[in-house]
């Protein structure tokens, strides 16, 4: 029987499936409704090969341009290099992946000049005779002899010795210090000897005066005026041609003393170290 238009309409009912279409149906819904993973290894595997592929080209190039400029028939003279090896620092997080590359720096120092100048000090010595092997008497004269100080002399007079030679006579003076005073040793007129600073005039024996002048000499200490000289200020050598040895003055440094002789003698005047001393020679 044809339906009526104007009764209730049935809908149509969905078609009956068997067991075995339910599990098909059950395995192909799990299959739309399951989520896939996406692989999101390969974008950082092409940023990795990519980052080492730009490190190899830049050491290639370093490569090329040092090969090329030691072949250019010049000699670079480098103090230091320092490279720089580049550093890969990797941070993963869920869904960015970062890459630090440490820039590479090659820093080389132009050559380094240094000129050492040695300067040489050369000091002249004073104009003193140093006797420093056997003495010729025959040599000797009566000229007066004179010489400047040498080295850093001392002010104080510590000693005056007199020796017996062969064929002379020897005075010493003796001296603080590193090194000679002035002097101006000749014979002169007397007797009757003044110094710079005045007095009464000294008179020693003979008949012939050789005067020995010091530049700078003092017989006490300039500070405290203690006594540096504790030897006699007039004494008989007992030796000849030695008459008598007198001091004289010794006023602003200036120091003076009188030989007095038996003969107008030749003589020879000299200076020695350790310790500075004056040596006076007059033949026999």
């Amino acid at each position: 029987m044809t339906p009526c238009g104007d009764g209730p309409t049935e809908e149509p009912s969905e078609p009956k499936r068997s067991s075995k279409d339910g599990v098909g149906s059950h395995y192909a819904d799990l299959g739309r409704h399951r989520s896939v993973p996406v692989d999101d290894t390969h974008p950082n595997l092409r940023i990795a090969l990519a980052v080492v592929g730009a490190i190899i080209i830049v050491i290639l190039v370093v490569l090329v341009i040092v090969l090329f400029s030691a072949g250019d028939g010049q000699t670079a003279a480098v103090t230091g290099t320092t490279t720089a090896v580049p550093a890969t620092t990797t941070t993963a997080t869920d869904a960015t992946t970062t890459t630090t590359i440490a820039a590479t720096t090659t820093t080389t120092a132009p050559p380094s000049t240094t000129t050492s100048t040695t300067t040489t000090s050369t000091t002249a010595p004073a104009s003193s005779t140093t006797v420093g092997g056997p003495i010729d008497p025959s040599d000797f004269d009566t000229a007066t002899k004179t010489a400047t100080a040498s080295g850093d002399p001392g002010i104080g007079l510590t000693d005056v010795r007199v020796g017996d030679h062969f064929a002379f006579a020897r005075i010493v003076f003796d001296f603080e210090g590193d090194g000679t005073p002035a002097y101006i040793v000749g014979y002169e007129q007397g007797p009757g000897f003044t110094g710079s600073g005045g007095g009464e005039p000294v008179s020693p024996a003979g008949d012939f005066y050789l005067v020995v002048r010091v530049t700078p000499g003092l017989t006490y200490d300039a500070d405290d005026l203690s006594p540096i000289y504790l030897g006699p200020v007039s004494f008989d050598p007992g030796l000849d041609p030695l008459a008598e040895i007198a001091f004289v003055d010794d006023f602003e440094a200036d120091m003076m003393w009188v030989i007095g002789l038996q003969a107008e003698n030749g003589f020879e005047v000299s200076t020695r170290l350790e310790p500075p001393r004056l040596v006076i020679d007059i033949t026999k």
